[in-house]
């Protein structure tokens, strides 16, 4: 009987997230080659990461770390695995580690910056990002990531600045149009609301917002005006 509830005891231990990733991510597995140096258990992390495999990745990742503790881009790797995860305390603590052994690190400030966006710690991700902007000014992605908390907290005019930065950096980097594109909608909103105010009606005179965005990328794609001649309005 006492077996019986060691054996309960030991499977609901199993069943807690995060319990055989504490047990397992200090014990390296097997390399394929003798006497593995850090550098291969960090390429097997990023194999591992790039399919998902999040748990495996901060295993492999523990595993260089183990052998070579000083080197801050495997604590920030490691800090992205465990955000992947979903840890966000685990991975906050790496990627203070690695800011730590090396306060220039600059995907360390963008990546915390991104965990604090997501924490919605506004003030704090905005700090990464500028310190990030300000150690390599040509970094497109913190720009378009401080244009993220800047339309969070609803300063649609500095996102806009941040996203047209971005993109003018690396015109090929595709997010910063999406995003110029969220707040462009944000942007929309607020008119129609203002329209709703001043109208006293709820009929839109061209359709729904979703109607019309979907009319205009048509009319963009097809050069039929058509979804603007209703705003038009007659002389009195």
């Amino acid at each position: 009987m006492k077996r019986f509830y060691w054996l309960i005891a030991a499977l609901a231990l199993l069943a807690v997230p995060g319990f055989l990733l504490a047990q397992t991510e200090t014990e390296c597995p097997q390399p394929f080659i003798p006497d593995a140096a850090p550098e291969y258990y960090i390429g097997q992390a990023t194999v591992r990461f790039a399919g998902a495999e999040y748990g495996s990745a901060v295993q492999l990742y523990t595993c260089a770390i183990n052998a070579q503790p000083d080197v801050a881009p495997t604590y920030a790797s490691r800090g992205y695995a465990y955000a992947a995860l979903g840890d966000s305390d685990s991975a906050l603590s790496d990627y203070n580690k690695a800011l730590e052994l090396d306060e220039t690190l600059i995907e360390a400030y963008i990546n915390r910056g991104t965990l604090y966006t997501r924490l919605g710690n506004f003030g704090l991700a905005l700090n990464d990002f500028d310190l990030a902007i300000g150690l390599n000014p040509d970094n497109p992605v913190a720009y378009s990531n401080r244009g993220v908390v800047h339309a969070a907290e609803g300063n649609f005019d500095l996102a806009i600045a941040d996203f047209e930065q971005a993109i003018e950096l690396d015109p090929d980097y595709a997010t910063p149009y999406a995003a110029l594109g969220a707040v462009y909608s944000a942007l929309a909103a607020q008119q129609y609301q203002q329209y709703v105010r001043v109208s006293g009606s709820n009929r839109l005179p061209a359709g729904t917002p979703s109607e019309v965005l979907t009319a205009v990328d048509d009319s963009l794609r097809t050069k039929n005006f058509a979804v603007w001649l209703p705003l038009l309005t007659p002389a009195e």
